[in-house]
């Protein structure tokens, strides 16, 4: 009898051990964003890699479902339409995390507060038929315009631990964002028509780039600005 339970009594030993180790070993976490897919046609997934106790990297990729969807409200004035329009957005994202003022993290999800920096590199690819007026004498053009930016700054943000399950605000990270354009029209457009397109694009891509610049007799040129980016993102994830 003794020896029985001396049996049990090793056996429950080294399965909780193993059970402790075994959570020590998870330092990997993988979480979905869940605000893209509300408010536009992308998805994000990404990586977390815990390097220390309370620092980790992340790694994260996103892009359009919906090609024919539009990610922003492609608003214009009366007399300019986006017909057959084509989005591509993809962006790949890289973090470092620090968790603040946490403890235990060998046994347990890191949580609380995290401060860290991002680096973003994001591409649009964006091309439509453009229509000015409701009379089909009207010139109609095809436009291609391919945004190109790399966000880089700083992030906060706070992670809550439910279990294995992981529930991540972003708080938001501030960051320097260079920006390159290139448009290309099938068509020249007048003064007033680009006056126009300029207008439409900067409201929709929330750009600060002026496309007036374009040489009204090119079909082709390149646009350089930047402009101050705010991050932020709610995902749900899982510790293992």
């Amino acid at each position: 009898m003794k020896k029985s339970l001396l049996l049990l009594l090793c056996l429950a030993t080294s399965v909780a051990y193993s059970q402790s180790d075994e959570a020590r070993q998870r330092k990997n976490a993988i979480r979905f964003n869940i605000v893209p897919p509300l408010v536009s046609a992308t998805s994000e997934i990404s990586y977390e890699r815990f390097i220390q106790p309370n620092l980790s990297i992340v790694a994260g990729i996103g892009a359009n479902l919906r090609g024919n969807q539009s990610d922003f409200v492609l608003n214009s004035d009366a007399d300019l339409s986006f017909l057959n329009r084509d989005i591509k957005n993809r962006y790949f994202l890289a973090e470092v995390r620090r968790y603040i003022d946490f403890c235990d993290c060998d046994l347990v999800p890191p949580h609380g507060f995290y401060a860290g920096g991002f680096v973003r590199y994001n591409s649009v690819d964006f091309s439509s038929d453009l229509q000015f007026g409701n009379n089909s004498t009207n010139l109609n053009t095809r436009i291609e315009t391919d945004f190109r930016s790399l966000n880089f700054g700083a992030l906060v943000g706070y992670q809550i631990k439910l279990n294995n399950w992981l529930i991540d605000f972003e708080f938001g990270g501030l960051g320097y964002a260079p920006n390159w354009i290139r448009f290309n029209s099938s068509s020249t457009l007048s003064n007033d028509e680009l006056a126009r397109l300029s207008d439409a694009l900067s409201q929709n891509f929330g750009i600060a780039g002026n496309f007036r610049e374009i040489e009204l007799n090119s079909s082709e040129a390149a646009i350089n600005f930047w402009y101050w980016t705010f991050r932020y993102a709610v995902s749900v994830g899982y510790h293992f």
